[in-house]
């Protein structure tokens, strides 16, 4: 099914081009599809688990999902995490054991990575992004993004959604490894040298394919911020006070979401 604009409205049409019942209609309002979308195509199957895509203003396919396979989808990510707790000490020995090396071969280099996502949350980072939009994540910071004095790095920059990022951290390792990155040819930050001298940058899949192989298991940058995100909410809720109405447990509860 197709949306069509008609006055300051829309109009859905069938498959034979015809207008939709009552029924669809109702479905489709509810799947609350935004106006600024365009090339809208609206699944005809009630049950399908996409049930509508469309492009949003910068030309970025997007989707909408049946409830319940939504549901299901994030209930599955977040029992993944009890098995990710559990894979976490030996990833982080793993983690520092690389730190160990000596150089910046991509074992050193991408360890310090993964070190900076699990401790700061940062978003792993999309080529696409720093290109289009100008935001950045850790595999696409460049140099200008971070100063580094002694054992003090300070990060800023601009994230998805226009997020601004100011942090500061202290660590002499992770400090040593970034500065020796940075001082490296071209304009982006982390980059590692292969057996032969030659400077590659860090990407994503470098990531992935590191944290897979130190857990082991079929684990990602995800979830580190899943599993990041997690902690940061529970540790708010335990400081929180305890509501003493449902209005005020909502507004408790939303409150917390808004600052993880």
């Amino acid at each position: 099914m197709r949306r069509k604009r008609k006055g300051k409205g829309f109009a859905y049409l069938g498959l034979q081009g015809r207008s939709v019942s009552a029924a669809t209609l109702a479905r489709i309002k509810a799947l609350a599809i935004p106006p600024a979308w365009t090339d809208v195509w609206i699944s005809p199957d009630a049950r399908g688990h996409i049930q509508a895509t469309g492009r949003d203003q910068r030309g970025r396919k997007q989707y909408r999902y049946h409830a319940l396979w939504a549901a299901e989808r994030d209930g599955a990510k977040y029992s993944s995490l009890v098995a990710f707790a559990k894979s976490l000490p030996g990833l982080r020995r793993r983690i520092d054991a690389d730190l160990r090396r000596h150089g910046l071969p991509a074992e050193r280099v991408v360890a310090a990575t993964v070190w900076l996502l699990d401790n700061t949350m940062i978003r792993v980072g999309n080529a696409a992004y720093a290109r289009d939009n100008k935001s950045f994540g850790l595999t696409t910071l460049r140099d200008r993004h971070v100063d580094i004095e002694g054992s003090h790095l300070r990060f800023a920059f601009k994230g998805k959604s226009g997020k601004e990022w100011k942090l500061k951290l202290v660590d002499r390792r992770i400090a040593r490894i970034v500065r020796g990155a940075q001082e490296l040819p071209g304009q982006k930050l982390l980059q590692y040298l292969d057996e032969d001298g030659n400077r590659h940058p860090v990407g994503s899949g470098d990531v992935n394919r590191y944290i897979r192989d130190a857990a082991d298991a079929d684990f990602s940058s995800k979830h580190f911020r899943t599993w990041g995100g997690t902690i940061h909410a529970a540790s708010l809720f335990a400081q929180a006070e305890r509501p003493e109405s449902q209005a005020q447990m909502k507004r408790v509860m939303n409150g917390i979401i808004d600052r993880v």
